[in-house]
């Protein structure tokens, strides 16, 4: 819903829009069914890396990103590469959705400003969700939205969203006016991290082949790089009988068609999760 009240008031059919290439299928495949042209953009260890000849050759109306903590590699989005995208899509006439899932969970540094409040006016919708700080079943989110874009997009607002969960919405407004949520994040940060350096250290001692924990300075999973003759499918097997939820992730575009062997294994997905890592269906 947050992908289509986004897209809906600024997009024709058609239209280009930039992805995160590895990157969460599931918004590829809401922007494809919205008959939207994706285009993958690659990401390294400082984020979306974006070059002259793509804002030349394949200019997009839309850019889609988790700068925070990218899906799944766990790369942040550097200063410089943030407003220089904000720049790049003023001057464009192009916009940003900002895809912040579980900034919440920041491990260690400061905490990050997101791209929507980085410049007065920036061409950025902000999506937010309670699935990763609650849980997913739950399935509220929120959208920031560009001011020049309220008037224009309330009517597709309305559409897309036909009440319900009115209840839920009134006790999690009670919830964070108290204090709780903010206390519950606190404790969640503290578990988590627990977690992450338990499961960094059993990685260490346990995983034989050769490989490389990516990730982990913010968010709820760490991705595994393995070498590309590694056998992916067994280890997985071996980890899902203890209760994990790994997910392969292809060297292919976008992660878009099922792993055979793969070069990396996203390791801490919650078990509610499927195992491929660009198909997670946990935030709204």
């Amino acid at each position: 819903m947050g992908c289509g009240a986004c897209t809906c008031p600024v997009t024709d059919p058609g239209d280009t829009v930039w992805v995160e290439d590895p990157g969460y299928r599931g918004a590829q495949t809401a922007l494809t069914g919205g008959n939207l042209t994706v285009v993958p953009v690659p990401v390294d260890a400082e984020g979306l890396r974006t070059s002259a000849s793509d804002w030349k050759d394949r200019l997009p109306r839309l850019v889609c990103t988790t700068p925070a903590h990218q899906y799944p590699t766990g790369a942040v989005l550097t200063a410089s590469r943030r407003l220089d995208l904000i720049e790049k899509c003023r001057l464009h006439g192009a916009w940003i959705i900002e895809d912040d899932y579980d900034s919440e969970f920041r491990h260690s540094g400061e905490p990050l400003a997101c791209m929507q409040g980085l410049t007065p006016g920036a061409p950025v919708f902000y999506v937010g969700t309670f699935s990763k700080t609650l849980f997913p079943s739950l399935r509220l989110g929120f959208l920031v939205l560009p001011e020049p874009l309220v008037d224009r997009a309330a009517p597709v607002v309305d559409e897309l969203l036909r009440g319900g969960h009115r209840h839920e919405q009134l006790a999690l407004a009670h919830f964070m006016e108290s204090g709780q949520y903010s206390r519950h994040l606190s404790r969640m940060r503290r578990l988590y991290r627990r977690r992450r350096d338990a499961l960094r250290t059993a990685l260490a001692e346990h995983l034989d082949a050769p490989h490389t924990v990516t990730g982990g300075d913010s968010g709820m999973h760490l991705t595994v790089q393995l070498p590309p003759d590694a056998p992916d499918q067994p280890l997985a097997r071996a980890a899902r009988r203890h209760r994990m939820a790994p997910g392969p992730c292809p060297n292919t575009p976008c992660c878009s068609t099922p792993p055979t062997t793969d070069s990396s294994w996203d390791t801490a997905t919650p078990p509610n999760r499927p195992s491929h890592p660009a198909c997670a269906n946990s935030r709204t």
